[in-house]
């Protein structure tokens, strides 16, 4: 086995691999590459195991140099995608030896699917609802709870209209609800250049799912789309618009609209376990995977664990649990919203994948 770098004229191998992967998500795509080198600048080492010229596995690698949390070297949501343990632990010994060449205080495997073998610290506080969508739309609509189809149709009867965007032209409306959101709720939103260089690099591969109210954008849903499934990246609805249930009648849009276009499947993306959010989506018939945050502490960086025996590594976690994290949420609302704009691309840049 052979642990090489990605070059461009591997793309469509690389891309091929992932497609075909029972494992593979859309953030295992090369494109990312792009995506994060246009808007963050970032150094990328996308790693590929290579067995009897065929690829075996794929580590997408990116370097994050910041004060705030230290020097990290991590995946995007996903993790690594490998066809065994043997090929992940080469993929991963790979990238720990370049994590640490560079420095880093750790390698961080975001958000996979299944914890892989190694110096791993892993946690487990996330899970993802995956939805079999079936034998078609009117099956779906019966499958369904009756209190999630009368909230729906309370949706129809709000004057609220509903458009599926697969060009980008909406791209504008939902990055407003977006900031919006994430300013009430009390988190920095990225950037728009992250979301142009998205679709820039992933044309024909996404849907956005506007709501809309009198004219007025009041939510919006981004997904990617590869395979046999549709993937949720990101939502937001504005809380002054929820009794209208816009959320109930974007999710069935969402789910009509797949089948439509003959997907089999919809990953509505991962939620805390245990919280509402995450309640509401187990209420659409999906069933729920664990999402795993894993982390190989360096000599250069991490301590073995923390005083509260929580893995150290665990980095978003701890900081989500601390009394400065909490502050920090309720003042975030407080800021103008201009301020809050400027300021919270830049600070994404630290954590733009929290």
């Amino acid at each position: 086995m052979e642990i090489v770098e990605l070059r461009d004229e591997n793309r469509a191998h690389w891309d091929a691999y992932v497609r075909a992967s029972p494992h593979g998500l859309p953030q295992h795509l090369a494109a990312w590459r792009e995506v994060l080198t246009r808007t963050y600048g970032y150094r990328t080492c996308y790693l590929m195991a290579v067995e009897g010229r065929q690829v075996a596995g794929v580590l997408p690698l990116f370097v994050v140099p910041s004060r705030l949390t230290g020097h990290t070297v991590t995946t995007l949501p996903g993790g690594l995608c490998a066809e065994s343990p043997e090929v992940a632990g080469a993929l991963l010994a790979a990238g720990q030896g370049l994590a640490e060449r560079l420095g880093a205080r750790r390698l961080v495997l975001h958000d996979t699917r299944q914890p892989w073998p190694g110096p791993f610290q892993t946690s487990c506080e996330h899970e993802a609802w995956i939805v079999e969508l079936g034998d078609g739309e009117e099956a779906l609509w019966r499958r369904l709870d009756r209190n999630i189809r009368r909230q729906i149709r309370m949706g129809r009867n709000n004057d609220l209209q509903v458009e599926v965007d697969r060009t980008g032209r909406r791209l504008d409306d939902f990055y407003r609800v977006l900031s919006r959101f994430t300013h009430q709720v009390g988190t920095p939103v990225f950037g728009r250049s992250f979301l142009e260089n998205i679709i820039r690099c992933f044309p024909g591969s996404f849907n956005i799912v506007m709501v809309y109210h009198q004219g007025t954008p009041i939510g919006g849903y981004f997904q990617m789309e590869m395979g046999d499934t549709v993937y949720g990246l990101w939502g937001a609805t504005l809380h002054d618009y929820l009794a209208l249930r816009p959320v109930y009648l974007a999710y069935w849009t969402i789910l009509s609209d797949a089948i439509a276009q003959g997907f089999r499947f919809l990953d509505m993306g991962r939620s805390p376990a245990d919280t509402n959010t995450s309640r509401f989506k187990g209420q659409w018939g999906g069933s729920p995977v664990p999402v795993y945050q894993q982390v190989a502490p360096l000599a250069s960086g991490e301590a073995a664990a923390s005083a509260n025996g929580r893995p150290a590594g665990a980095v978003a976690i701890q900081v989500r649990q601390s009394g400065l994290f909490q502050a920090f949420q309720q003042l975030w609302p407080r800021l103008p919203f201009p301020l809050a704009q400027f300021l919270g691309p830049r600070l994404r840049r630290h954590v733009p994948f929290a």
